[in-house]
C-alpha cells in the first residue's frame, strides 16, 4: 500500500491551528472534491476551512488591518495571477507576520508560486520537468518515463513516516531548499545520482 502525493507537497510550511481560519485557494472549486480525503484530515484536525478559487476577483488577505487567516493552503500551482489584492508579495508579507502557508506545486508551475518559493529559499526546476527514477518506480502507474517513483519511508521527512510509514509515489518537479533555511521542511529527499530530471514530450 502507497500514499500516493501526484505533484503536491513540494514546499511545505506547518500549519498551526487557530481561531481564525484557513484559506484553501484552489485553481478550480473542483479540487475540493479530488482532495477531499486531504481536506477532510485537516478538517477533523480542527482546521476551519474557507475555499476559494486563486483568482477569485474578491481575494484578500487582510482587513482593517488585521490578517483574516491565520493559514493559507496554496493548491493553485499554474496560477499566473492571484485575485482581488493578493499578490506574490502579499503572501510573503503574511508569512513574515507569523502566517503559515502550504504550498503545492506541479510540473506547471506559474511564475506567482516560483516568485513565493524564492523568496523562501526555495528553487524549481524548469517548467514541464519531472523528477524520473529508473530504478524505483511503480509499475502500475508508468507512462514509459518512470515520473512516478517509489520513496521509501526513511526518506521522507519524520512528519511523513509517523503519520504513514509505508513508501509514498511521487510524481512531479524536482526543487531545492537552501540550506539553513527555517522557513521549509523536506517532505521528501531523493538519493543521488539514481534521481534526475526529464523534460516529456508533449
Amino acid at each position: 500500500m502507497f500514499l500516493l502525493l501526484s505533484s503536491l507537497l513540494l514546499s511545505t510550511f506547518i500549519l498551526s491551528i487557530s481561531s481564525n481560519p484557513t484559506l484553501v485557494l484552489l485553481e478550480t472549486l473542483s479540487q475540493k472534491e479530488s482532495h477531499s480525503q486531504f481536506f477532510k484530515i485537516l478538517q477533523d484536525e480542527g482546521f476551519q476551512l474557507v475555499y476559494k478559487v486563486a483568482d477569485d476577483p474578491g481575494l484578500a488577505l487582510v482587513k482593517y488591518g488585521e490578517q483574516i487567516y491565520d493559514n493559507i493552503v496554496l493548491f493553485a500551482p499554474s496560477v499566473e495571477e492571484f485575485g482581488g489584492n493578493v499578490n506574490p508579495q502579499a503572501i510573503i508579507d503574511f508569512i513574515d507576520s507569523g502566517g503559515n502557508v502550504l504550498i503545492a506545486a506541479s510540473s506547471s508551475l506559474g511564475d506567482p508560486i516560483r516568485e513565493i518559493g524564492s523568496d523562501c529559499g526555495v528553487e524549481y526546476d524548469e517548467e514541464g520537468t519531472h523528477v524520473i527514477d529508473h530504478h524505483r518506480y511503480d509499475l502500475s502507474l508508468d507512462d514509459g518515463y518512470h515520473t512516478t517513483i517509489v520513496v521509501e519511508p526513511e526518506q521522507c521527512s519524520e512528519l511523513v513516516s509517523r503519520c504513514n510509514n509505508r513508501p509514498v509515489l511521487y510524481n512531479g518537479a524536482a526543487m531545492t531548499v537552501e540550506p539553513g533555511n527555517h522557513l521549509s521542511f523536506r517532505s521528501l529527499r531523493v538519493l543521488q545520482p539514481r534521481i534526475h530530471t526529464i523534460l516529456k514530450e508533449k
